[in-house]
């Protein structure tokens, strides 16, 4: 990588320092606020998450984080929320996810909800207003992106894994962000190695459980915003039933298996789709079990925290397919920085 590489990629690098950032303001200037929303969240009181894009794709460790606790958590998409079920968030403690806090639905909401729930908003930007408006506020405190979601989308991840409270979490963060750092020198060395498996007019389906579901939908999302590409991002065993019959040669599956509860099952789908003819990808630790599969290696981490590192891999497949359409890495075409309008995008029609 170089001076002229695009923002895109620097920001992929970046990442290790942005998170040791992210962690050292949560254990230092962030902490009191961290510890308030921690404390809100385990209060007993019904729990609802919510947010847009990546940012709600990341807050999806939360709802696992604090799931593994015994904590019930309701998790809606937050414009589904606003329109559809505002009424199951009176009395609750409502913890909405946005890198700007000032996306549309997030504004709108925060008023909405204004004297019939205890909000806590988690944003990148202290003047937003979510940051302003919500009644515990946690600044990220992370380099912002260029336009794709990428240090911002694994700040938000940490701050997830933090609030969760789990034993361990800021020492699991800790060997997530050095196992990051070895893993996007490596993941970019062999860049070109993704060449045989992409193809412009197929769509990519990613493929996952638990937390790596994190991975799966914000993996999809990438494919969609940096190579404008067709991808599908679905839970493992959804698509086992009934999806499974669209495999063929014609396939391209990302299968996430990190270590734990499910790996079994994930290798054993990774291992049915090859044998059905389709191309696929494995991305996890690489072992005995994985023989014969292709394997996106990356370092063995407790299943919580490898979405930390395992969406290394696919920030490079969809920024690689970028390239090999020709595009312009990074730039949107549609979509603005910030969703201020749910109707239109503001195209003469």
């Amino acid at each position: 990588m170089d001076k002229n590489s695009p923002q895109l990629l620097r920001d992929i690098f970046a990442q290790p320092e942005s998170l040791r950032q992210v962690l050292d303001y949560q254990n230092g200037a962030g902490r009191a606020a961290l510890q308030e929303a921690g404390a809100l969240l385990h209060s007993g009181r019904r729990v609802i998450l919510t947010g847009m894009g990546a940012s709600m794709h990341a807050a999806l460790l939360l709802d696992y984080g604090l799931g593994l606790q015994g904590v019930s958590v309701t998790f809606i998409e937050a414009a589904e929320l606003l329109h559809y079920r505002l009424p199951v968030s009176k009395g609750a403690v409502v913890a909405l996810v946005s890198r700007s806090g000032e996306s549309v639905e997030i504004a709108r909401l925060m008023e909405a909800l204004r004297g019939s729930a205890t909000t806590i908003g988690i944003t990148n930007e202290p003047a937003s207003v979510l940051a302003r408006e919500a009644d515990c506020t946690i600044l990220m405190r992370c380099p912002p992106d260029e336009m794709v979601a990428i240090q911002t989308y694994t700040a938000t991840a940490v701050i997830a894994l933090l609030l969760a409270g789990s034993d361990g979490a800021v020492a699991g963060i800790g060997a997530a962000i050095e196992a990051l750092r070895a893993a996007i020198e490596n993941h970019y060395g062999r860049m070109r190695e993704w060449d045989s498996f992409l193809n412009e007019s197929r769509p990519v389906y990613l493929l996952g459980r638990g937390p790596s579901s994190s991975s799966v939908y914000e993996g999809a999302l990438l494919f969609n915003e940096t190579a404008k590409a067709p991808s599908v991002g679905m839970l493992a065993a959804s698509f086992r039933h009934g999806p499974v019959e669209l495999v063929d040669e014609h396939f391209a599956g990302i299968v996430f298996a990190p270590l734990g509860a499910t790996r079994n099952l994930n290798v054993g789908l990774a291992r049915d789709l090859t044998a059905f003819g389709g191309n696929v990808r494995v991305i996890g630790p690489r072992g005995s079990d994985t023989a014969g599969l292709q394997v996106c290696e990356v370092p063995e981490l407790p299943e919580l925290f490898a979405p930390l590192v395992e969406i290394v891999p696919v920030q490079f497949a969809a920024l690689r397919l970028a390239e090999i359409r020709g595009l312009e890495i990074g730039a949107f075409k549609y979509t603005p920085q910030v969703t201020r309008d749910e109707a239109s995008f503001g195209v003469p029609r």
